[in-house]
């Protein structure tokens, strides 16, 4: 495996770890894929000290308190998750309409959850992320303090915005405790963990509420994070309230502005695009999950030539079943295909830059991750190529040939061996290192069926599928 070398890709600093060679982390023998905007790639090494990167280049003279060899995989920035829920129902609640999914199931269930459920689902939820190859994540859901206790031990960089839902009552989170997660977060600072404000939609949240929300944002210098124009039911609820497209309501309600990340954006007009672009607003993208609930597709190249910032997201594992970054990448460039009848709608390289600076942009974390440059922190990823699906690659001395179009079309969470964020390693040869997975699979077996119980809906699940006795 080969690739194109540039002078950047290549460099070398100053300074002590540069003068003394020696340095906390050496990646060794990979494929590296930059992301750096010069599509630079290269085969050699990346060394890391006090979680930042601090030298690239083939066989770097470095001296690693851990080294790990990579040769036979490609190293890339991680993946970052702009929109999920910390939730543990898998294959719950199938096949339904996002109406009925969403206010005969998934909001009674809420209201049923508590905090030791939440820490199961955040054990679940970020092990699965730490093995899929993501290394940022905004989790929109409940118990925000308890799954930001879980995300200080495995390691994340997670940003949580409390999902708050005021109708019905009782299955969200509220204004205060909203605030007291920032300020619990002021008091006790970390550099991978941050708080948002996070009012779940235009429909559950009064118009009070909506506003309140960002002007605390705004005064304590943070995101807002929430669903818009999701379905044509909201499209139709915000229509007879307002007269207004659920996008135009929200920018008249709080002034949209780059600090809004918004979800989903499937149900929006062409001049509701041009709001977006002009606002500077995020979208996170959850294809699989708009389609599994029958909610359309959004128009991502449409969103894209407006200049409107994209990125990926998963949405939950209960209305996507799985948190897979390839998976995603593949269902967002076919689907755009499938929208426009256009094969060469999203194509492999675009779709990957979206997943990976896309959603730090949506983030707001681009300055510090999302590529792999002297300077940046630490966040990146291994793949292993050696698996059957990933045949041919087609890579020389100097080119790294098929390699992006492996990664968005074949490649599959599995493939990931390694997983570091801020310079720590979270998994290595597919062992996670930071939680017990053990210990969270029997926690989230007994929370599960808790869970289920409490909320009414254990026969509904447990019986689906009846066992034949002999």
């Amino acid at each position: 495996m080969a690739g194109a070398r540039s002078e950047n890709a290549m460099a070398d600093v100053s300074g002590q770890a540069a003068r003394d060679q020696s340095v906390d982390l050496v990646l060794r023998g990979a494929t590296v894929l930059t992301m750096d905007g010069q599509n630079s790639c290269f085969d050699g090494d990346i060394a890391i000290n006090e979680g930042e990167i601090v030298a690239l280049g083939a066989s770097l003279p470095h001296r690693g308190a851990e080294e790990i060899a990579l040769a036979g995989q490609v190293v890339l920035p991680g993946f970052g998750n702009a929109h999920t829920h910390e939730c543990m129902e898998r294959g719950w609640f199938e096949d339904l309409g996002f109406t009925e999914w969403l206010n005969v199931y998934a909001q009674p269930k809420d209201r049923a959850y508590r905090p030791e459920h939440q820490h199961a689902a955040a054990g679940l939820t970020q092990l699965e992320l730490i093995r899929s190859g993501f290394t940022s994540f905004i989790d929109m859901f409940r118990f925000p303090e308890v799954a930001a206790g879980v995300a200080r031990a495995s390691g994340l960089r997670a940003t949580f915005a409390p999902q708050l839902v005021e109708t019905p009552v009782g299955v969200g989170e509220s204004l205060e405790s909203s605030l007291a997660l920032l300020e619990s977060v002021t008091r006790d600072p970390s550099p991978l963990i941050r708080a948002w404000l996070g009012p779940h939609g235009l429909y559950s949240c009064s118009e009070e509420t909506i506003q309140a929300t960002a002007r605390i944002a705004r005064d304590h210098n943070v995101g807002l994070h929430t669903h818009l124009a999701e379905s044509r039911d909201e499209v139709s609820i915000i229509a007879e309230r307002s007269g207004l497209t659920p996008t135009a309501y929200l920018d008249q309600l709080i002034g949209m502005g780059p600090d809004i990340l918004v979800a989903h954006a499937v149900e929006l007009t062409p001049a509701d695009i041009e709001l977006l672009a002009e606002r500077g607003v995020a979208v996170a993208h959850c294809p699989t999950s708009n389609l599994k609930l029958g909610n359309q597709i959004a128009p991502v190249s449409e969103l894209l030539a407006a200049g409107v910032r994209v990125g990926l997201g998963t949405d939950s594992m209960m209305s996507n079943n799985i948190l897979d970054p390839f998976a995603e990448m593949r269902m967002a460039a076919l689907s755009a295909k499938y929208r426009s009848g256009d094969p060469a709608a999203l194509p492999a390289q675009r779709v990957l830059e979206l997943a990976i600076h896309g959603s730090a942009d949506a983030l707001q974390l681009g300055g510090q991750v999302g590529s792999i440059e002297l300077g940046k922190r630490a966040d990146v990823i291994a793949v292993d190529l050696a698996s059957p699906h990933l045949w041919p690659l087609l890579d020389s001395a100097e080119y790294g040939g098929n390699l992006v179009e492996h990664l968005v079309y074949a490649a599959r969470a599995s493939d990931v061996t390694t997983t570091i964020v801020d310079g720590r390693v979270l998994m290595s040869e597919r062992r996670v290192r930071t939680l017990d997975e053990g210990e969270i699979r029997l926690e989230v077996a007994a929370m599960a069926r808790d869970l289920a119980r409490r909320a009414g809906v254990e026969s509904f699940v447990n019986q689906r599928l009846p066992k034949q006795r002999s």
